[in-house]
């Protein structure tokens, strides 16, 4: 039986390109986690708002979909198979539901935001009930057709080499071997390496399900960016820039996916190129040109899941930018402890099957790491922290969100009087606030009301020439008419005459 130690041993060799494989599966995991707690956060920040919801179980399907990567930290392994029969449920209808959920809910952005072409989906009533009902048209959907002809994976078999120059061996997992299992077989000769691997039906259904997705977010991203041009109309919501600067960044990444699937790659294998191909690059065809398209292949499979932790980080900050709830901090927090528990639990587990292969007894390892974590836990737990504030953009914590409030209850009336100014110093002081992160505090909550008031810059033809808060906290505007107009808290008025 091929060990995990074993199997992560050879995933870092140079015929697996020192891991790139591996390191890609396990980004994977970890952008899950995040992002479903992500999505849970997101959620909990305001349950009430029926764009929030929207926004949360898009992030969670979207996690959902890294599924079928980060299952493949576990070897393919007959040893394995009884394990894998619950594996393969997500890595197979967990992913197939997320997908087809997934194009849904690109479908459902008119209703939740409004998009101007398509102004007659932005419906309140449909909102209610719209994000619930996507992921169980999703379940349904897979449920019935995942049986039929093209979407089925009748056949799958284990193929394995206990020894190089040993004959490979087929072992049926379900259904039967087929002609291409054996022939992948019977081509590889004597075993160029030690592995284990997994041959299975190649349905060009599922593919289409799997990249379905992009074209139908291409057309999505496309209104989305008309309207965003077009500006705000009768204050409805639109999609905040950061939601689409997300947005945009994942169609990229899954638009060059896409196209190495279905055009580079065909291109320079000179045929359909799929995970039966991979195979044959792999152990059978053992050229530089096999080595580059196999490279390419691995590569590739990253930009999804990458595209979708780069999605949702916009996502969030699109979400929270304009209230002071702190959950930024949070998702900080999560991001740390998840990450922490994650390398815990996988250090346990390597350092028990080393000491296992090394002395038979393979809990002493992991008791030992594990008692070296909890003595080091401040100063790795700080270096996550560090790590977190560079994903996880930054609005306020808790001690910002406390000056923030005494500020918006100071500029309510439109101006700080010299009393408001010393009390909000004193407080910025106690906290611990410096003078340049309180300037940008201030000027994060004037911009905010200014983006959010009805009025808009460009109405009549008058344009913003120039605008420039004072040092007594007013904000000023120049326009194009020669006017000058100041902010009051809540709209612009003419200064003068």
């Amino acid at each position: 039986m091929t060990t995990l130690a074993e199997h992560y041993v050879r995933a870092f060799g140079p015929d697996r390109f020192f891991g790139l494989d591996m390191v890609i599966n396990w980004i994977a995991l970890v952008i899950i986690v995040w992002i479903i707690g992500l999505s849970y956060l997101v959620l909990k920040s305001d349950s009430t708002n029926l764009q929030t919801r929207f926004v949360s179980i898009l992030l969670f399907i979207e996690g959902l979909k890294g599924l079928w990567q980060a299952s493949n930290i576990l070897p393919y392994s007959y040893e394995l198979q009884q394990i894998w029969d619950v594996i393969w449920i997500l890595k197979i209808d967990v992913f197939m539901i997320a997908n087809i959920t997934a194009v849904i809910l690109y479908l459902l952005f008119p209703v939740y935001f409004r998009i101007n072409a398509l102004k007659f989906m932005f419906n309140e009533k449909v909102q209610k009930f719209a994000w619930w009902v996507a992921p169980i048209i999703g379940i349904l959907t897979w449920i019935l057709i995942k049986d039929t002809p093209p979407f089925a994976l009748e056949n799958a078999s284990w193929l394995s080499c206990s020894a190089v120059g040993a004959e490979p061996v087929l072992q049926v997992w379900y259904g039967q071997v087929t002609v291409e299992a054996e022939n992948i077989r019977s081509s590889i000769g004597a075993c160029p390496a030690v592995f284990d691997s997994l041959v299975s039906d190649q349905r060009l259904a599922l593919w289409f399900l799997t990249l379905i997705g992009t074209p139908v977010s291409i057309i999505a991203l496309i209104f989305i960016r008309i309207t965003l041009k077009q500006g705000d109309i009768n204050g409805d919501s639109v999609i905040p820039k950061p939601f689409y600067t997300g947005f945009l960044g994942k169609v990229i990444a899954n638009t060059i996916f896409f196209s190495t699937i279905v055009i580079f790659m065909p291109l320079l294998n000179g045929g359909p190129a799929g995970f039966l191909a991979v195979l044959e690059w792999r152990y059978i065809d053992r050229s530089i040109m096999a080595n580059v398209k196999y490279f390419i292949w691995t590569l590739n499979l990253g930009l999804p899941i990458i595209a979708v932790g780069f999605e949702a980080m916009m996502f969030v900050y699109a979400s929270t930018k304009d209230t002071v709830l702190g959950i930024d901090d949070r998702l900080r927090k999560t991001f740390t402890n998840t990450i922490f528990t994650g390398v815990g639990a996988i250090a346990f587990i390597a350092a028990s099957e080393i000491m296992e292969n090394l002395l038979g007894f393979g809990l002493l390892g992991g008791v030992v790491l594990g008692v070296g974590l909890f003595v080091a836990r401040k100063p790795v737990i700080g270096i996550l922290d560090g790590m977190s504030h560079r994903l996880i953009p930054t609005e306020f914590n808790e001690q910002e969100e406390e000056y923030l409030k005494l500020y918006t209850e100071s500029i309510s009336d439109g101006e700080i009087t010299e009393n408001e100014r010393v009390l909000l110093k004193t407080l910025a002081t106690a906290y611990g606030i410096e003078d340049e992160r309180v300037v940008e505090i201030e000027s994060n909550f004037i911009l905010n009301k200014i983006e959010n008031s009805s009025v808009d810059n460009k109405e009549g033809g008058i344009l913003v020439v120039q605008q420039w808060t004072d040092e007594k906290g007013y904000t000023w505007r120049k326009m194009s008419d020669g006017s000058t107009q100041w902010w009051n808290g809540s709209e612009w008025l003419r200064y003068g005459n």
